[in-house]
């Protein structure tokens, strides 16, 4: 597995989709994504798994599409314990030569500077760390009844009649 590539030849115009020099797949180690798990729970010994295709137009832009798979531990801001959250990435991205470039016309699609010297583990785990969520939590926690994703009120709380109600009944005693 190479890990720095030329990302300009892996986005060449005119390259075939599935030509091997526009293809590069791998696994890595979890574990050496050092910024990815920074702060995180302890992970488990998993592998992360990525494909990157570069394609070229006839106009000369040129494109990656990025794709990973990660099973991440994580710790529910609800609960506090630690679940599994398994990471999904695919994410197409306009390769530009400059900086400046980096500021373009069409606001859709987002843009690396590209090298001759690119570290594909890095394009990796910054994929990685924006597909994680701001606030993870569990869907239904294990440890709190009745919490889930859709009611952020435990269950007591939905039950008790409200304050407003005590005030309505004191207007009409007066």
């Amino acid at each position: 597995m190479r890990d720095v590539v030329d990302l300009f030849a892996l986005t060449a115009p005119g390259a075939k989709k599935g030509d091997e020099n526009t293809e590069l797949s791998g696994r890595h180690a979890l574990a050496g994504f050092k910024r990815l798990v920074a702060g995180l729970p302890a992970q488990a010994d998993t592998q992360v798994q990525w494909f990157l295709r570069g394609e070229g137009t006839v106009a000369g832009r040129r494109f990656i599409n990025v794709q990973a798979q990660a099973q991440v531990t994580l710790e529910c801001q609800r609960c506090l314990q630690p679940f599994v959250l398994p990471l999904q990435v695919d994410n197409r991205l306009e390769v530009v030569r400059r900086q400046s470039d980096l500021e373009g016309d069409d606001d859709e699609i987002e843009r690396i500077v590209g090298s001759a010297r690119f570290d594909v583990l890095d394009l990796i785990e910054d994929e990685l760390i924006l597909s994680l969520p701001s606030v993870p939590k569990h869907d239904v926690c294990p440890s709190v009844p009745g919490v889930s994703e859709s009611s952020d009120e435990p269950e007591d709380e939905a039950r008790r009649p409200s304050p407003f109600a005590a005030l309505k009944r004191l207007k009409k005693d007066s």
